[in-house]
């Protein structure tokens, strides 16, 4: 209807890749042959030119499966292989997110590390990482520094706390959050660190705060 483009106006994204092509293609055949708009060359050239554009999106189709916030038919593949296992009512978006957050934690497990994966996994959520003080670093171990009965061999050095918010979310839904928040660090961190998971708005708050959810401190 409209020609041999689907649409009759472009809005944005710059020269169309078929017509850079084209014009390359009738400059390069100029010097031999009739290129005018209505001769078999130039429509020649012009099928041309829109098998090596379709080629070329091929190619970045391609080049996403491997990205997960562009991945499409691979993204099942990706989940199989991490080990995810998404409910019916999951969004692809947060799909993407929980295969990129995978991708993030099989790389290494350092603090910052943690924070990308979380980053990646929890969105617009995520509000950080915290780790102990100096001034609130605790080590106790027998004959060094004695802890209390019970905390001889103690250190908080070692634990760190994902800050997160609800921003909306019903406590189906954030505990669900904070489920696959915990089965990813589970997955990434050694065995000697610890870690919580929950919200930080001002500290725990009689009759306010929620047990395993509100964090204790700032």
């Amino acid at each position: 209807m409209f020609g041999r483009n689907p649409f009759p106006r472009r809005f944005g994204g710059g020269a169309n890749p078929i017509v850079i092509e084209h014009n390359a293609m009738l400059r390069a055949l100029d010097k031999g042959f009739d290129v005018s708009e209505n001769s078999a060359v130039y429509a020649e050239a012009y099928a041309h030119a829109l098998a090596l554009a379709w080629i070329w999106r091929l190619n970045g189709r391609l080049r996403n499966q491997l990205v997960p916030s562009k991945m499409l038919e691979t993204l099942t593949t990706w989940e199989a292989a991490c080990r995810l296992r998404p409910t019916p009512t999951d969004s692809v978006q947060d799909r993407r997110r929980r295969v990129a957050a995978k991708f993030r934690g099989i790389i290494a497990n350092t603090v910052s590390d943690i924070y990308d994966a979380m980053a990646a996994l929890l969105g617009s959520h995520f509000l950080g990482v915290l780790g102990p003080t100096v001034a609130d670093e605790v080590t106790y171990w027998p004959g060094v520094n004695p802890g209390p009965p019970g905390f001889e061999w103690t250190s908080n050095r070692a634990l760190i706390a994902v800050r997160t918010q609800r921003l909306g979310l019903d406590d189906i839904a954030f505990d669900a959050l904070l489920a696959r928040a915990a089965e990813m660090l589970d997955a990434m961190i050694p065995a000697w660190m610890g870690y919580q998971i929950g919200t930080d708005e001002g500290g725990w708050v009689v009759e306010i705060g929620i047990v395993d959810v509100t964090l204790l401190g700032s």
